[in-house]
């Protein structure tokens, strides 16, 4: 047997190295229990490191790997960096409590109170050094263990001169992703055979399915195209079928109800009809999905079938009994999914040499003559024949291609190398990325970027056909420490940027919505590789948990665990009936989360005092929840980097919101009923993202409003920034001008509002141009916007801010602004100096 330290290990350990040698270096009065058992860990870590860098990697998947010992090797490393976190969050606090108590010089006895914040340092140190302890008995014991004692003893390998592996410096990629909306090589008789079939239908002497609705199904292994054929011929039809054309996405083992809602809420989209809201029964279902099918024909296509437990009875019924010449489209890997279902089949076969060449190039961004002068075409060839004929085997060597250098030594290390003769096991349950196409894509995964290769395992998280959202996933890898930190460039562009390197390496695919996808085949690989640290039904050694699409009940069963303390991410299913026991019940069980997704949650209205126990929180997400108003417990969260409020109920934020050193997201859209922001949300320096600033009054004698002047130190903002509330009895020009908005250069867009009402507009418009000017855009600003109002942007010598106090006069009347705007848009047409919205917003008179 043999233990192989793969990626997921390698940043772990990484990750835990550079915690400990930051606690040693940093000047923490660590006793010296402490210090000793962090001196020894970091020496054992150094070796282990050492270590993976000079020997030889084992196949993923050998059958001679010690998985169980690969699991207890990286629980122990996980634990050890829970451990520290906390002792470091614990020490933050420390500090914050013993600042905030001093500084207010109530405190009679001081010393009393520095003598208590003593006690606990030393104790928080003192349990550290303990805990450590037993982490380096559990490391000293796998020592031990023969795989162990041979790795670390290994035979340095021998270092190849462009070795496949990501370690060396490939440079990012500029160019656009290959739009799937083209047919792929060697696809265009495919897609005629296909909608013959479709169109077969519409001749009276066809077979046509039950009253009218004919089945036509592409059937082939994962990875030969099925999904972008598909695609190809839905994009196609839009004559002979309009706006009635639908895609679903099927999942592996789907939920009869589940489907129906999911095929409704498709249907909805474009006709005039609301599809069923809550928890409706499934006659209800039935009775409206039959109603809307039967209006006129359609083409609906069921993407990705696996079996037909749920086509049984009504289903079958309502689905075949649409309006006729009505088309249904599936795909599937499976020949008996068809045949059950009575589908006329294609079987979509590999693509042939000369076509797998032809994408190769035109991925590889490759010309054939090239590759010849450079005596590269032979190495070429064989690389192509390996992947199989599949598309997506091609596709992402084709890819890895582009980023060689036009060398022997380059692709020879990719057409030589022995990832090809990697197979899965036979006991492995992950059969669907056997057989040729494994072997491709690992050289893929293999060849990302270090900090990459766990990105691209965590998308495995979220379910197969899932649309990940991009700013979330980039939250949630921020999170959980997977992006470097580059000195000078935010952790969110880094993240971007690698998601951008994984769609051009075909890892990941960009809707047409902007959002991200796994491909099922990728999804497996994905899984695979994270194995029990990742799942969506809890088991054990379980840290990355997903709950999205399980009904409540299952969600219950999960929290009642008492295994679940270990886990580092939740994301609970949106519009889950969760009751506020559960959140109350998770901050005792889940105190080493890092990510808590709590999106759309219907029955959370408040959020407990304990929230202060999940002290290793980093990303919360509220959004669509019917929260209310944050405890004040919510300031002792100082890891906290992302908090999502964007469209919930809440109604004030507390003073506590100040405490977030660390927040560098604060989702405030469409939050309709926040009205009243405490002072002091100018301490969160760490801000990118605010979308919306609260001026407020303050509320009573005890509630300090937020002022004006705290933006000044809100340096790193980005994006669109709305400013509210500058009609308020507090905000004074000079307050205004100690915002310094002119200096928040990263800013592309402002929005002020005054909200006043339309007859008092034309007495304070002398007020309003001297906050306008005081409160000067950034230079370079893309768009600007007063009351809902577009404001002009001219390249003049005048200010930003003197340009949107000058609009201040013209608008004493929501006539006079109409004609205003109307001469401004001439005046656009005729001089190519000014800039507009994209989106103009008239004011009704």
């Amino acid at each position: 047997m043999a233990i192989v330290i793969d990626a997921l290990a390698e940043a772990a350990i990484s990750n835990l190295l550079q915690s400990v040698t930051s606690l040693l270096k940093d000047k923490v009065d660590l006793i010296r229990n402490a210090k000793v058992e962090l001196e020894k860990l970091q020496k054992k870590m150094e070796r282990l490191q050492k270590t993976i860098k000079v020997v030889e990697r084992k196949p993923f998947f050998s059958n001679e790997r010690n998985r169980d010992l690969e699991g207890q090797l990286k629980d122990v490393i996980y634990d050890a960096q829970d451990i520290i976190e906390r002792y470091q969050t614990t020490i933050a606090l420390c500090k914050r409590d013993k600042h905030s108590i001093t500084s207010r010089n109530k405190v009679r006895k001081p010393w009393i109170t520095l003598c208590s914040f003593f006690k606990e340092h030393v104790y928080a140190s003192y349990q550290l050094g303990n805990e450590i302890k037993k982490i380096n008995q559990k490391l000293n014991e796998i020592e031990q263990r023969k795989e162990m004692v041979d790795l670390l003893n290994a035979t340095p390998k021998v270092k190849s001169k462009d070795p496949i592996g990501g370690e060396h410096d490939n440079p990012r990629e500029t160019t656009h992703l290959i739009s799937t909306a083209q047919p792929p090589m060697g696809r265009a008789d495919d897609k005629r055979k296909v909608k013959d079939l479709l169109f077969d239908g519409f001749t009276k002497s066809s077979a046509l399915g039950k009253d009218g609705v004919s089945i036509v199904s592409i059937v082939g292994q994962g990875g030969i195209g099925k999904t972008t054929l598909a695609k190809i011929v839905f994009n196609e039809v839009e004559e002979q079928f309009g706006n009635r054309r639908w895609w679903v996405c099927v999942s592996e083992k789907p939920n009869r109800m589940g489907l129906l809602q999911k095929i409704l809420k498709e249907v909805c989209k474009e006709s005039k009809g609301e599809p069923l809201k809550g928890s409706n029964s499934f006659p209800d279902l039935c009775t409206q999905l039959q109603s809307e099918l039967s209006k006129s024909k359609f083409l609906l296509v069921l993407d990705d079938l696996w079996e037909l437990d749920w086509w049984v009875e009504e289903v079958e019924a309502i689905l075949l009994g649409g309006a006729k010449e009505s088309k249904i489209l599936i795909t599937s890997r499976k020949v008996e999914v068809s045949q059950g279902i009575g589908a006329k089949m294609h079987k979509l076969p590999q693509m042939s040499f000369d076509e797998s060449w032809s994408l190769f190039l035109r991925v590889a961004m490759k010309q054939e003559h090239e590759l010849e002068s450079h005596n590269l075409k032979g190495i070429g060839e064989k690389i192509v024949a390996k992947c199989g004929g599949l598309p997506l085997v091609v596709q992402t060597v084709g890819s890895l291609m582009r980023t060689k250098g036009m060398t022997k030594d380059d692709w020879e290390s990719v057409e030589k190398s022995e990832i090809w003769k990697w197979k899965m096991p036979a006991s492995s349950s992950s059969s669907e990325i056997s057989g040729s196409i494994l072997p491709g894509l690992i050289l893929s995964y293999v060849d990302l970027p270090h900090y990459l290769k766990s990105c691209f395992v965590y998308c495995c998280i979220y379910p197969k056909d899932y649309e990940i959202e991009r700013d979330r996933l980039v939250m949630q890898w921020m999170a959980h420490g997977l992006v470097d930190q580059a000195k000078g460039i935010d952790m969110e562009v880094t993240a971007n940027q690698g998601i951008n390197d994984l769609i051009n390496r075909f890892m990941i695919e960009e809707t047409e919505d902007k959002n991200l996808k796994l491909h099922d085949i990728l999804h497996d690989l994905a899984l695979y590789i994270g194995e029990k640290e990742f799942s969506h039904a809890y088991a054990d050694h379980t840290r990355h948990l997903s709950l999205l699409d399980v009904d409540d009940a299952e969600v219950h069963k999960h929290n009642a665990s008492g295994a679940a303390n270990k886990l580092r991410t939740l994301l609970v299913d949106p519009y889950s009936n969760l009751p506020i026991v559960y959140i109350e019940h998770l901050t005792t069980n889940f105190k080493w989360l890092r990510v808590l997704s709590l999106r759309g949650c219907q029955n959370i209205h408040e959020l407990p005092k304990s929230i202060e126990d999940l002290s290793l929180l980093k990303y919360l997400d509220l959004s669509n929840s019917k929260v209310t108003r944050l405890p004040s417990s919510i300031g002792r969260l100082c890891n906290l980097q992302t908090l999502n409020l964007s469209y919930t109920e809440i109604e004030e934020l507390p003073k506590e919101m100040g405490e977030l050193c660390n927040l560098r997201y604060l989702g405030l859209d469409y939050t309709l009923r926040l009205k009243f922001v405490a002072e002091g949300l100018g301490k969160l320096t760490n801000l990118r993202t605010l979308h919306r600033f609260m001026v407020c009054d303050d509320k009573g004698k005890t509630k300090r409003g937020c002022n004006i002047n705290e933006l000044k130190d809100l340096k790193k903002l980005k994006g669109e920034l709305s400013i509210e509330g500058l009609c308020g009895v507090r905000v004074k020009v000079m307050d205004a001008k100690k915002a310094e908005l002119k200096e928040k250069h990263e800013l592309n867009g402002v929005k002020f509002y005054f909200n006043r009402q339309e007859d008092n507009r034309a007495d304070n418009a002398s007020e309003e141009r001297g906050l306008l000017e005081a409160l000067e855009p950034p230079h370079g600003i893309e768009s600007l916007n007063r009351d809902g109002v577009p404001q002009l942007l001219r390249n003049t010598t005048t200010t930003a801010g003197g340009r949107a106090a000058a609009a201040v006069e013209s608008t004493a009347s929501g006539r006079r602004l109409e004609a205003e705007q109307r001469r401004w848009w001439r005046a656009r047409r005729a001089d190519d100096g000014w800039r507009l919205e994209r989106t103009m917003v008239m004011r009704k008179p």
